[in-house]
């Protein structure tokens, strides 16, 4: 099962910590980016899940309803890309209220899936999945098992879809899955990744493993985005492999297929899935 997912946001997002006052004096870039990545699913005729921030649907209300016009599944990637640590339990659970009911209100449709920025549930994430429920969302992507610079949950047991329960409550749980190389856990299906490494080793990767959970940023296809406000080598490597990351993705799209979080969801035997008790 290949699962092709769309954080959508702006270039400058990748900031962490960023001053959402600025962001209105950035380059917008969205609009263009946006409309690659749907021609390219459009070409190919895949479906994906748009796993969209609500400034972005306050912001763009008009790319959002086209995407979900076009019959794309919207999730919700947080309201304003803070990372899930940032917050206590209080503060996650208006973040994510805040961003669905932006969504909802664009969409008419009930937002069922949710994504973290930078992946941010860690281990400590009893009350975060807590809040999810208590949004409505019932199916979460936002488990990365390895460390990254943003935390990671490195314990995570599990290379598939699971079921992580809490507290009498449940959650569908789609992480990232990852593959050893050179005795060292690693991720390979999306962002900087794809763009870095070559694709056919990613190819190779993704016809070894039953479950791949791809995810992309229109602007990892974006070779003319601006400086962000990061360390120089934060920002070359968020660059870096853009200008041909576009072919790459058009060819990875015509080389598999791929299905969105909703069809993920129906494929998936939940009832023989592997369970995470916290």
């Amino acid at each position: 099962m290949n699962v092709l997912t769309i954080d959508l946001e702006e270039w400058f997002h990748v900031v962490y910590d960023s001053d959402e006052a600025e962001w209105g004096n950035k380059e917008s870039r969205i609009l263009r980016n946006a409309d690659f990545v749907l021609e390219s699913l459009t070409t190919n005729n895949l479906k994906a899940t748009f796993f969209t921030l609500g400034w972005i649907a306050r912001q763009y209300p008009d790319l959002v309803k086209k995407i979900h016009e076009a019959g794309f599944e919207i999730g919700s990637h947080s309201d304003t890309h803070r990372a899930a640590y940032k917050f206590s339990k209080s503060g996650f659970k208006a973040d994510v209220k805040r961003s669905v009911e932006s969504l909802e209100a664009l969409t008419g449709e009930k937002i069922r899936s949710f994504r973290a920025p930078y992946f941010s549930l860690n281990k400590f994430i009893a009350h975060y999945i807590e809040a999810l429920v208590e949004n409505g969302i019932e199916i979460d992507s936002s488990i990365c098992p390895i460390e990254t610079r943003y935390g990671g949950y490195k314990e995570f047991p599990f290379n598939e879809p699971c079921l992580i329960k809490s507290n009498g409550i449940a959650i569908k749980e789609f992480p990232l899955n990852t593959v050893n190389i050179f005795n060292k856990r690693t991720i390979y299906s999306g962002g900087g990744y794809f763009r870095l490494l070559p694709l056919l080793l990613t190819k190779a990767l993704i016809k070894q493993q039953p479950y791949n959970m791809t995810y992309f940023h229109p602007h990892d296809f974006d070779r003319a985005q601006p400086p962000a406000n990061l360390p120089m080598l934060s920002d070359i490597r968020r660059r870096v492999g853009a200008a041909a990351a576009g072919n790459k993705f058009r060819k990875l799209l015509s080389t598999f297929d791929f299905v969105d979080i909703y069809a993920s969801d129906k494929l998936t035997n939940w009832d023989n899935a592997p369970v995470l008790t916290l």
